[in-house]
């Protein structure tokens, strides 16, 4: 069972690694565990080093780095642990396979690919003598020294080791192994790194054919095959093949994930894309709108990726000539983008004030109130309603510009502004802190 746990350990790494090192790798305060780990090791000095005792030290200390993510001090004590194995057992020694597991793990967790493929094949070799060719207890390391040739972008070897496992599992399992499917979609995945679509294919509906024997028509468990077929025929322009993919997944999420899943949504999208594409305008309005009555549960109203799906609808209702449905639509995606521009120029303009640059500074400032000033409130006298929108940062802007006509000198102008500015919020124009130059040292 132990030798089962380096593979399995190895998925669970591939997403932490910060070139090569962690981030738990980094100099840590010590705590007492490691402290008891440690004197332990201290202690087995004056044991004999073929004390079982010794490697245990070792091992116990080594795990424990392991556990914590510190894989670079985990490695020395595993390469100890696994010295002290080899001077007592010989190189050989089926004994040693779980050492040199661990100290392969250890290697791919940090990235160092062909140190623990180099390993990973020491300890498939041992257990070859041991069982000889075709054995399933070759399995985990193959599949292991698969995954490191595949990960250090060594597709033709990855794919020969992946295919020995498989046939291996064939041969005790039969052709129709459920256990080979996993390998069979690593093996799918190289063939498109390799980009042999067509390989890709056949393997991926060698998988689903597996599964089929095993699952239901609409479990879960087959979307992976599922998604990564019509990615392949949306790529293809297989429209027809790619649009039953698309029903059919988006048959099974509902069932499993029920009807306002954000994963529901998402596939929504997907085929609403698609009929756009076809220009069956009429479907992709009903797809469309349900996607965005489910996005609007998730995401927040003025969000750049909730202004994308307004806009998205808009297009399409604008295709149908629905110009009444569209146009809210599209004022909406409006003003989330101009509250966006509004901000970046106010803050290059406040950038250009903290250096003194107000002549640079001041059109910014004005392109800003344009922009939102749609009604002219800061030039007539009416009161705002419930029409005006952005009145907050209209307010707003406008008191960071009567702060630059202040230091410009322009006090005639601040006032009248502050003044309108007083009668729309009912309220002083609040003060804002500009941000300073730093003074130059020295």
């Amino acid at each position: 069972m132990r030798t089962l746990l380096p593979v399995i350990f190895v998925f669970l790494v591939l997403g932490q690694r910060e070139f090569g090192q962690t981030i738990l790798d980094k100099a840590q305060p010590m705590g007492p565990r490691e402290k008891e780990l440690l004197a332990a090791v201290t202690a087995s000095a004056e044991w004999k080093p073929t004390d079982a005792r010794v490697v245990k030290s070792y091992q116990e200390l080594a795990d424990f780095y392991s556990s914590q993510g510190r894989y670079a001090e985990a490695e020395k004590q595993y390469t100890k642990r696994l010295e002290l194995a080899e001077d007592a057992l010989g190189r050989a020694n089926p004994e040693l396979i779980p050492a040199v597991n661990d100290l392969a793990r250890v290697n791919f967790a940090q990235a160092k690919y062909a140190r623990a493929e180099e390993l990973y094949e020491r300890s498939l070799r041992i257990k070859e003598r041991e069982y000889g060719d075709n054995d399933a207890q070759l399995i985990p390391e193959i599949e292991a020294v698969a995954l490191g040739y595949e990960s250090d972008s060594k597709y033709a070897e990855a794919e020969r080791n992946l295919r020995r496992a498989i046939s291996i599992r064939e041969l005790s399992g039969g052709a129709d192994n459920p256990a080979s499917a996993t390998d069979l979609l690593r093996l799918a995945r190289i063939s498109m790194a390799r980009q042999n679509t067509a390989a890709a294919i056949d393997l991926y509906h060698r998988v689903l054919a597996i599964q089929g024997k095993a699952l239901s028509p609409n479990s879960p468990e087959l979307l992976p095959v599922l998604d990564a077929l019509t990615a392949i025929a949306l790529n293809q322009k297989r429209t027809a093949d790619a649009e039953a993919l698309l029903r059919q997944t988006l048959f099974i999420r509902e069932g499993s994930l029920g009807p306002t899943h954000p994963d529901v949504a998402a596939n929504l999208d997907r085929l609403g894309a698609l009929l756009v594409d076809q220009k069956r305008y009429s479907e992709a309005a009903r797809v469309y709108e349900r996607s965005l009555f489910l996005w609007m549960k998730t995401l927040k109203p003025e969000s750049s990726e909730m202004m994308e799906k307004f806009q998205r609808l808009a297009e399409v209702y604008a295709a149908l000539d629905r110009h009444v449905d569209a146009e809210p639509l599209v004022q909406q995606v409006l003003i989330a983008r101009e509250k966006d521009t509004v901000a970046s120029l106010n803050t290059l303009a406040g950038i250009y004030v903290a250096k003194n640059n107000f002549n640079e500074a001041e059109p910014l400032y004005r392109l800003s109130l344009s922009l939102l000033d749609k009604r002219g409130l800061l030039n007539t006298k009416r009161a705002p309603t419930s029409a005006d929108t952005n009145l907050d940062l209209l307010a707003q802007t406008a008191s960071d510009y009567v702060e630059l006509l202040k230091r410009m000198r322009r006090r005639p102008e601040a006032a009248k502004l502050e003044a309108r500015i007083r009668q729309i919020t009912g309220k002083p124009a609040p003060a804002i802190a500009q941000p300073q130059p730093k003074k130059r040292a020295g």
